[in-house]
């Protein structure tokens, strides 16, 4: 069975230029995945793009950092601040968490995607949030309750949530970020995996177009395009075929045997 590369593009919803930055690097180039943000400026104009059927669907990428909750902050209060948006992520990862207003949380947030009529692929978290133990329970929670792969962050994470029953890729590297961009660095890290025996790896990215919103609100801006422009480079695709390594998406997963 081939190696199989998912190229995820993380933070579709944040504006609409990270929109057609993605949409772009689906269309064009490499990716081959995206995970929608769905509190944030531009989830309405991803979720118009998701319901014309632009892209055949999307994972949920599940935030507690950034922007305010889908809930009533009154019923989440361990996650947010004084004004009802949430904690940044170390004052949030340092409190006590209380778990059953997370999945209440993460279930709300699915559920707005699912409302839209859009197809959810899998789940990942904003500013990789599941590494603490409390986040990851509800988590594996809301991926059991709707059947979804997870994202995993390493080989202990991986070994949690298969013990779970949840499919999730061999590997995953989420350090193409940057300064570490580059197509060089691109294909080290691809072929890191190879070397790691992986059936099926995830890369994460983070390809946008800088508009003004994205000025405002993120330090992340003129790398995006960086990024964008590694990724729609033919060249970029001709090395992955010439490594035999096939490009799919999260709902590829199904049907996969784990490890």
């Amino acid at each position: 069975m081939a190696v199989l590369l998912i190229i995820n593009a993380d933070d579709f919803g944040y504006t609409a230029g990270v929109n057609r930055g993605i949409i772009k690097a689906m269309e064009c180039g490499a990716v081959t995945s995206t995970s929608l943000m769905v509190n944030q400026p531009g989830t309405g104009d991803a979720l118009a793009v998701l319901r014309r059927g632009g892209l055949k669907a999307a994972g949920v990428h599940l935030c507690l950092t950034a922007g305010r909750p889908v809930c009533d902050p009154a019923e989440v209060p361990s996650l947010v601040d004084d004004r009802g948006w949430f904690k940044k992520k170390d004052a949030l990862l340092s409190g006590l968490l209380n778990e059953e207003e997370v999945r209440k949380e993460f279930l709300a947030q699915v559920e707005k995607v699912r409302a839209a009529g859009v197809r959810i692929s899998h789940l990942d978290t904003h500013h990789h949030v599941h590494s603490h133990p409390v986040i990851l329970e509800a988590l594996l929670d809301v991926a059991r309750h709707y059947r979804l792969p997870v994202r995993s962050l390493d080989s202990s994470m991986r070994k949690r949530i298969r013990s779970r029953g949840i499919p999730t890729p061999d590997y995953f590297c989420g350090c193409w970020f940057d300064e570490r961009v580059s197509g060089e660095s691109f294909r080290r890290l691809v072929a890191a995996g190879l070397q790691n025996g992986a059936g099926v790896m995830e890369l994460m990215t983070h390809p946008g177009m800088v508009d003004e919103e994205l000025e405002r609100r993120s330090s992340y801006t003129w790398q995006r395009e960086r990024e964008l422009a590694i990724l729609c480079d033919p060249d970029t695709r001709q090395w992955l075929l010439d490594q035999g390594i096939g490009l799919a998406g999260y709902l590829d997963l199904a049907g996969r045997s784990p490890g």
